[in-house]
Parts: C-alpha cells; sequence; structure tokens
C-alpha cells in the first residue's frame, strides 16, 4: 500500500497502486459507511451501469466523458477485487496473472509458433485452445453451459446463436434472416387478430429473438443497436418538450398532433 494516496501518481503502475489503495481505505473499519456495505452483487451491477455511460461516451466521441467512466468501471472493478482479497478467496495478482496466462495461451499466432492470418483465423485458434488444451469442450447434455444465466435476455439470445453458429446451425445469408423477421412479424399480426395474449407473448418473443439473430447475422451487437435507439429517442424527445414548452403546447393525451407535428420539427432539426 503506498503512503502518499493524495498525490497525482506519474505512472500507470504507481496510478493503480493509488486507486487500489484509496479502496482499501474506504472498506477499512474507520472507512466509509457505504463502501463497507457493498458486496460483489452490488458492485457488478454498478460495473455493468458505468459501462454503459462508458459506452455513451464512446458512442458520442466524447473523450473527457470515456476518461472519467472508464475510470468509474476500474473503481468497481478494484472494488471487486478487494472484496475478494477481504474474503480471502484469492488475491488480485492471481486473478490478473491467470488472464495473463490464459491471454498468452491463446494467442499461440503471437506468442507461440502457429499462424493466423485474419480474424477468423484466430477465433479458430482461439476455439482450439479451448477445447483441445484448457479441455472446454460441451457436453451433450449440456450444450448452452457456458453462457450465463444472468445474462439479460436480450444478450442471452444473441450467445445463443453465436453458439449455434459455431456448430454450423446458421443461415447461409442475410436475405434468409430477414424473410424470418418477415415471417415473425406475420405471425404476430396473426396473434393479435386472435385475441390470445399468451399466444402473442410467444410470437413477440419469437420476433425479438429473429431481430437479434438479424443484428448478429449483421455483426451489430443488438444491445448497443437498441441502446442508441433508446438514446436518440430520449434526445428527440428532450427537443420536442422543450419546444411545447417554449410554444405553450400541452404535453398530454389531448394535444397528440401538436406532439407529432414537433417530434417530426425535432426529428429534422437532427438531420441539419
Amino acid at each position: 500500500m503506498i503512503e502518499n494516496y493524495r498525490d497525482h501518481a506519474d505512472n500507470f503502475s504507481s496510478a493503480v497502486d493509488r486507486l487500489y489503495t484509496i479502496i482499501t481505505i474506504l472498506r477499512s473499519p474507520g472507512g466509509c459507511p457505504w463502501d463497507r456495505v457493498q458486496t460483489n452483487k452490488s458492485t457488478t451491477i454498478s460495473l455493468i451501469d458505468e459501462s454503459y455511460e462508458y459506452l455513451d461516451g464512446v458512442l458520442k466521441k466524447d473523450i473527457a466523458s470515456e476518461r472519467e467512466e472508464i475510470g468509474d468501471v476500474m473503481i468497481n472493478v478494484f472494488m471487486n477485487l478487494y472484496i475478494h482479497e477481504e474474503n480471502k478467496d484469492f488475491l488480485p495478482e492471481e486473478a490478473i496473472n491467470e488472464v495473463c496466462d490464459k491471454l498468452i495461451r491463446r494467442h499461440p499466432h503471437v506468442f507461440g509458433t502457429e499462424k493466423a492470418e485474419n480474424a477468423s483465423e484466430v477465433l479458430s485458434l482461439w476455439n482450439s485452445v479451448k477445447e483441445n488444451v484448457e479441455g472446454h469442450k460441451d457436453k451433450a447434455e449440456s450444450f448452452f453451459s457456458h453462457i450465463p444465466s444472468s445474462l439479460p435476455p436480450l444478450e442471452e439470445s444473441y450467445e445463443i446463436q453465436k453458439k449455434l453458429k459455431k456448430v454450423g446451425f446458421d443461415w447461409p445469408d442475410a436475405a434468409g434472416v430477414v424473410a424470418k423477421v418477415e415471417e415473425e412479424l406475420e405471425e404476430v399480426n396473426e396473434a393479435i387478430a386472435d385475441g390470445d395474449t399468451d399466444h402473442l407473448e410467444m410470437e413477440l418473443g419469437d420476433l425479438l429473438f429473429s431481430v437479434v439473430n438479424l443484428c448478429r447475422f449483421m455483426k451489430i451487437r443488438p444491445n448497443i443497436a437498441l441502446h442508441r435507439c433508446n438514446e436518440k429517442v430520449k434526445e428527440r424527445f428532450q427537443r420536442l418538450f422543450t419546444l411545447a414548452s417554449e410554444r405553450g403546447i400541452p404535453v398530454d393525451e389531448d394535444h397528440v398532433r401538436e406532439m407529432n407535428e414537433l417530434w417530426e420539427e425535432a426529428k429534422k432539426s437532427e438531420i441539419q
């Protein structure tokens, strides 16, 4: 533990040491009551939140935000490491050494004599090491065993489809995936006409799964695509709300026509 934790570090290793020292102080008996009650679960939830805030900075190309938010990501990673150290589960250096060994082992084209000329060949080597060197082979009765059950459904769908692709269970081209989306949308319309809520729920699930599959096929992460859409809708509606306030237009069900007009105005302002 460093003594001068209040001073700015002048190199990466000292900066890492400084952050870890501050976290140990916060977790100590005389530290912060809030930090002391944090758990691996609560810290991991914060880690997910901070990762999305970092992603916002990346998408907006806001370097200052990226720098701040990736620091917040590191707070939660280090907090998790220290909680494990407190619990005597393992030391931080053990986790880091383990992942370093894995990176060296799974990159034999960099640290060994294997050859890989493109990303596809790299992935083949990676999977070969996982299966043949590390023994991570899928048993017939647990094909999806390596997909975490705690994943959000959208991301779980993506991982399921990646798994299916590895064994060749995939569409030959994007046209087939698009056709499947259209087919599922038609089945949703039929379920709406039937008025059966349970049937509609199943069909909407099939539609979502197909859209996620289209994202995967086109090499787009569905959670990032949806996140970008969410941000766009929030920003556009905020612009609508501001315009409505400036013009004295109530934002309510009785002024939907005016809101639609303001929505289109806000949309056009994004293009200009």
